[in-house]
């Protein structure tokens, strides 16, 4: 039975490698409605360059250090931290959680301008991440310059306001580790670059899942020192364990079959990255408006719920309990 559903993934990757392009597409206009929902409807992911300029959100023009440190007033704001930038991944076989501290915009700017002039190896990596509608809490004062719902084009395509909207801040060390979002994802870059590797659903099988203790981790400001402590009771969870920049096939083989795609978003561009697309993404840092202030990556981005009513959702769950079954597991209470 095992071998036979290998057999039928092993092919499902390849079908669907045959009939779908090896790159991201790209648009140089923000797309109609009409244009963009044959994007959504296929599951694929595009790019639209320059869209933040086309659709004139306010941020790119308006975002300057001094800008940003005025309208935050010195709110104390969330920011993670970690050793080497590599939040919610797995360190050591463990998946460990960002320790969070709490600091003003002004002191997260001096610590990314810091962290570029410090040896990688001993400067601590900030990172805004919170991942929680924080442009309706500790940015709400930011909301006007992008707009709650998003660009009109996503908006009327999918129906409904986003379920929530994000500001990302960080530097050039900070990476997240390949996962997938049951949300449609509309990204945009307002400082420096992102890049994205990306995969499809249909290459699940390919990414080697599997269960991982689950840690937190907690940071020492006075000693700039990391402490990783192991959840109690014990949890574990399902994450990936490759890393497509360096993938180890040795201990990943099925990784060989992928076929990732990389597209880099610069400022103003915005991606639309489809529910349950696998995501890995590095960045690098830029200048504010007008070549000026610190040097840093600044994104945000609009979470749209995925419909659960086609064959997408229920298409990836069988997807995954095959290749669960391949490894002789099943589906565990608490996993999707």
């Amino acid at each position: 039975m095992s071998a036979t559903a290998e057999r039928a993934l092993r092919k499902l990757v390849r079908e669907y490698q045959d009939h779908n392009s090896s790159t991201v597409a790209e648009l140089e206009a923000v797309p109609t409605p009409l244009a963009f929902s044959r994007f959504v409807a296929a599951n694929r992911p595009v790019v639209i360059r320059d869209a933040g300029r086309e659709t004139q959100v306010p941020a790119l023009e308006r975002w300057t250090d001094e800008y940003l440190v005025d309208k935050l007033a010195e709110r104390e704001l969330e920011v993670s931290v970690t050793p080497e930038g590599n939040a919610d991944a797995i360190v050591d076989g463990v998946f460990v959680e960002p320790a969070n501290v709490q600091m003003r915009l002004s002191q997260l700017l001096e610590k990314l301008r810091e962290e570029q002039d410090k040896p990688v190896s001993t400067a601590p990596v900030y990172y805004v991440q919170t991942q929680n509608g924080n442009l309706d809490a500790e940015y709400l004062a930011l909301l006007d310059d992008v707009g709650r719902d998003g660009p009109s084009f996503a908006r009327k395509v999918f129906g409904e306001p986003p379920d929530v909207a994000n500001v990302w801040i960080g530097g050039r060390r900070s990476k997240t580790s390949l996962h997938k979002d049951p949300y449609e994802n509309i990204y945009m870059v307002a400082r420096g670059t992102k890049t994205f590797t990306l995969l499809p659903p249909t290459e699940a099988y390919c990414l080697h899942e599997r269960m991982f203790p689950h840690a937190t981790c907690t940071f020492d400001p006075s000693t700039a020192s990391f402490t990783v402590s192991r959840t109690t009771p014990p949890l574990s969870l399902p994450w990936i364990p490759v890393n497509p920049l360096l993938p180890d096939l040795a201990s990943h083989p099925r990784y060989a079959l992928a076929r990732p795609l990389r597209v880099t978003l610069h400022e103003g561009d915005m991606l639309y990255l489809p529910a349950l697309w696998f995501h890995f993404v590095e960045q690098d840092v830029g200048f504010g408006p007008g070549g000026r202030g610190t040097r840093a990556a600044i994104a945000v981005n609009w979470w749209y719920d995925m419909k659960h009513d086609g064959l997408l959702w229920a298409t990836f769950g069988m997807i995954r309990r095959l290749t669960l079954a391949v490894d002789g597991r099943e589906e565990d209470d608490g996993e999707e």
